[in-house]
């Protein structure tokens, strides 16, 4: 915001949600996150100044004013005193917990007028009513700020509104924790799910089990592919958190409404509680990351827990459960002798009798049970709660058990994925959220009817960090995408506007600037490919969401500098035919930080014509071949150990986990003649051709990925082969396209024949 020649500040663009009134009228003006369920805008002003007091009465809202004090010199240079009474120049901020009884727990209500600021609420409602108030306050050392005023009502719209830390893979200190916990606590997050032990390392003190800290703590060998431990490794320094470290946070975290949920893996992810204590695995098992499930082993994590549940006074603690490699139970004498023991048909229900028995020993501890959605296998065990993650299947099964559920499915609420082109993004585990989709997830799956939604506690945004070993890193994948969850978490779903959400990110991006986050940098409005078989020229009109960023680009794919041509108005492309000319820019924000290298591609060439097609049967052939590949150009090499006909992609029809590769030929049906977007997501490699030009090429060993490409077509039947090639870990295969200016669909056997 620019300084007026005044010594008071006006503040117009209040850095506030776009509040919306009952009628669901929005406020160009506010710029809140998220955004609050009613305001209405009132006559007149208040000035807030060094003799402005804060009334506090009691203890809690004491320590809401202290907070608010806090911010207020940190961020405006003003330091007001606290008071218990009135005073009479009638000029206060006030934190009351009267009148309060309407409203729920965290919800409150915020009256700006022109003598006074009111906050009412209980202790949660209080303090988050206090963070709506920040963000109506300008950054920047002022003496005076005058504030419209304003009537808000607000309460969220789920209770439990997570986000997941892992530091298994790689450890973040103390103090960075506590800014992540304010910045969460910016956005109304109120759980913190700490994820404390992997197969990578266990970050947390257990004083009866010195050797999971001395061994099983240490940095990831950076010449290690996956930095998983082996056993016997030894570290000459570790990287965990003390009890005591533990407690700050804790302490942190409850001063700020954060719940903290601490998870300890069990029985799979568990390779470092077995590098340090082999004996937890089953004998003679050749994977060492699963827990056996022996007396032995329920000894040492009752042990555990009884040092967890005291260090985390808050209800839930999470025993992971998920990914559980069972072989290695199918191969020990131990775990089998146990089966038979127990009565327990197979591995799944080892897998629950597990589970049941830890459920068990923790509600001795007055402590509620969360697991992934594994632990539906085998049969749920009494009172867990079902953390929904591959999908929202899980959940949906678990709320129809009426057993209580977080939604946290890969697909939205992973932020370790993608959130733009991986080639041009730094390296990640693959997928793909970028903004928009984060900000349309709805935790309330539409399959969940009438009492079956109530059982939905909430959801939970995910940052795993095999990929991510710094705050910056981390920063960049969280944000602004946390902003967009914490909407969705707990705003109503009735005024979702995702433009406007995007107006009030300009304010958010300055807040969050100001306060040294490494958020990413977005893509300009205006950035897109355009593909053309007339047009010849494309005009480009771009703007930055971030406040007083600089443009520049290139147009001949070099990688932008400063030097480059800088944006400053509508940019003219000539567009020359069957040639393509690549559009690069990076933003550079205010304090120098740059983004990524955007790009879009131009393109004007000639359609592809249709050819003459005899037959007429529904589906594609398939070819499909067993063997280790690493590029699916090379997989009809080999001899196919199976043909046949399929309508879809699906992998799940062809009954193969590893190592195998699909090739699909046939020919495809357009109904127009367009410029077709296709688009493929494979894990591992693929590659589509359409009437032999590659269009798609998303080739190699890798996670899940999206590659798009572009081709004009001529209306009718053009010849159409995909090859595909699983590795090892997940598979993936999703085929979509789109005519021009249209939204990507799943490929399906209707336009597909042989």
């Amino acid at each position: 915001m620019k300084a007026s020649s005044r010594a008071v500040w006006v503040l117009f663009l209040l850095p506030a949600a776009a509040l919306v009134r009952a009628e669901n009228s929005v406020f160009p003006s506010v710029n809140i996150v998220p955004r609050p369920v009613a305001v209405k805008l009132l006559a007149g002003t208040f000035v807030l100044n060094g003799q402005t007091r804060i009334v506090a009465v009691d203890r809690e809202s004491r320590k809401i004013a202290g907070l608010l004090n806090d911010f207020l010199l940190n961020q405006n240079g003003l330091h007001l005193r606290i008071t218990v009474n009135r005073p009479k120049r009638e000029n206060f901020i006030s934190f009351s917990q009267v009148d309060s009884r309407g409203l729920p727990e965290e919800g409150y209500r915020l009256v700006i007028a022109p003598k006074s600021i009111r906050v009412i609420g209980q202790p949660a409602g209080l303090f988050y009513g206090m963070q709506t108030l920040t963000q109506l306050l300008p950054l920047g050392l002022q003496p005076t700020v005058e504030l419209p005023d304003l009537d808000i009502t607000d309460y969220p719209r789920f209770g439990y509104r997570g986000v997941l830390l892992d530091v298994g893979r790689h450890f973040f200190s103390v103090t960075y924790l506590k800014k992540l916990l304010d910045l969460a606590a910016q956005y109304k997050i109120n759980r913190f799910h700490w994820h404390l032990t992997d197969d990578e390392g266990w970050r947390i003190e257990i004083k009866k089990y010195p050797r999971l800290t001395d061994v099983s703590s240490h940095p990831k060998d950076p010449t290690t592919a996956d930095g998983s431990l082996s056993l016997g490794d030894e570290a000459p320094h570790g990287e965990y958190y003390t009890q005591e470290q533990v407690k700050d946070i804790v302490a942190y975290a409850q001063a700020r409404f954060i719940t903290v949920v601490p998870e300890i893996e069990m029985p799979g992810h568990s390779g470092a509680a077995v590098t340090a204590y082999p004996q937890l695995a089953c004998t003679h098992s050749a994977l060492g990351n699963v827990l056996c499930p022996k007396e032995e082993t329920f000894t040492f994590l009752q042990n555990v827990l009884s040092e967890v549940a005291a260090l985390f006074p808050g209800r839930y603690v999470h025993i992971g459960g998920d990914e559980v490699q069972k072989d290695s139970w199918r191969e020990s004498a131990e775990a089998q002798a146990i089966m038979k023991r127990e009565g327990l048909k197979d591995e799944d229900q080892l897998q629950s009798y597990f589970v049941r028995r830890i459920e068990r020993f923790l509600t001795t501890k007055g402590k509620l049970t969360i697991g992934w959605d594994e632990i539906l296998e085998g049969g749920l065990a009494p009172n867990a709660i079902v953390m929904s993650w591959r999908g929202e299947g899980g959940g949906i099964e678990a709320a129809r058990q009426k057993h209580k559920v977080i939604m946290t499915p890969s697909d939205y609420c992973y932020f370790d994925y993608n959130q733009g082109d991986p080639q041009r993004e730094p390296a990640s585990i693959g997928g793909f959220i970028p903004l928009e989709k984060a900000y349309g997830y709805d935790p309330i799956p539409k399959e969940l009817k009438g009492k079956e939604r109530d059982y939905v506690l909430g959801a939970q945004a995910n940052v795993w960090t095999e990929y991510i070993a710094t705050p910056e890193y981390l920063e960049y994948m969280l944000f602004p995408r946390l902003l967009a969850f914490s909407e969705a978490v707990w705003s109503p779903i009735a005024g979702n506007d995702y433009d406007d959400f995007r107006r009030r990110l300009a304010y958010q991006f300055d807040r969050l600037g100001k306060q040294d986050v490494h958020f990413r940098i977005p893509e300009p409005d205006g950035l897109k490919d355009l593909y053309t078989t007339t047009d010849d020229h494309a005009l480009v009109e771009l703007r930055s969401l971030v406040p007083a960023a600089r443009i520049y680009y290139t147009l001949d794919g070099s990688q932008p500098t400063d030097n480059s041509s800088r944006y400053q108005s509508p940019v003219q492309i000539p567009l020359q035919p069957d040639q393509k000319t690549t559009l690069n820019l990076v933003v550079v924000a205010p304090g120098g930080r740059r983004s990524v290298v955007y790009g879009a591609t131009f393109q004007r060439r000639s359609y592809r014509d249709a050819i003459r097609f005899d037959a007429n049967q529904p589906g594609l052939t398939f070819a499909l071949y067993e063997g280790k590949f690493t590029s699916a150009q090379s997989i009809e090499q080999g001899t196919p150990a199976a043909r046949g006909i399929t309508s879809s992609f699906d992998l799940q029809q062809f009954s193969r986990v590893f190592d195998y590769g699909i090739s699909f030929d046939g020919y495809l049906t357009v109904q127009s003649d367009d410029f077709y977007q296709f688009a493929v997501e494979s894990d591992d490699g693929s590659v589509l051709e359409i009437d032999d030009e590659v269009v798609v090429d998303n080739d190699g060993i890798h996670g899940s990925r999206v590659v798009t490409g572009h081709i004009p077509l001529r209306q009718g039947v053009h010849k159409f082969k995909l090859r595909y090639f699983q590795s090892q870990g997940g598979a993936t295969l999703r085929v979509s396209w789109a005519g021009s200016g249209g939204e990507l669909q799943p490929l399906v056997g209707f336009a597909l024949y042989h």
